[in-house]
């Protein structure tokens, strides 16, 4: 048997055909980040404005400084005002909303579907990420809320 009578009968050879109740395990669907890495990634990154916040309710209630807010407050007065802003912005704002971003992309599975030429967008109900995207985003909100309101 040569390579090309070997080539012939592989092409008709009939492929089984499944049925209809196992076809939907052949779906694939795409999960964009991993829901537990994304979920321990933006703990970390909520401990810091976490740290700022506990170190600052400390000094004004207790008058402790603690770092970071302490070195905030040492070195921020000889920074220009807009990188005072920034880093503030970076810190309360950008970071709770980089977790809410992890978390959503964690648990949205996307899934195409060639016949129908449909996308199917679904949520995977997961505690953790759900917690994260909520605090992280009353955190961002609270924050962007109270700098539009004191202009």
């Amino acid at each position: 048997m040569n390579k090309d009578d070997l080539e012939k009968k592989l092409e008709n050879l009939s492929k089984p055909q499944l049925p209809q109740t196992l076809q939907h395990q052949w779906q694939l669907k795409l999960s964009i980040l991993s829901a537990k890495k994304s979920a321990r990634a933006s703990l970390w990154l909520l401990l810091i404005p976490f740290l700022l916040f506990i170190s600052r309710v400390f000094q004004e209630i207790l008058n402790v400084s603690i770092p970071p807010g302490s070195w905030f407050e040492i070195y921020s007065i000889q920074w220009p005002l807009w990188l005072r802003v920034t880093v503030f912005i970076t810190i309360i704002i950008v970071i709770p909303l980089i977790a809410v971003i992890l978390n959503l992309l964690s648990i949205t599975w996307i899934q195409y579907d060639r016949e129908q030429k449909v996308l199917h967008i679904s949520i995977r109900m997961r505690t953790i990420n759900l917690i994260i995207i909520i605090v992280a985003g009353l955190v961002a909100l609270l924050f962007i809320a109270t700098t539009i309101t004191d202009g």
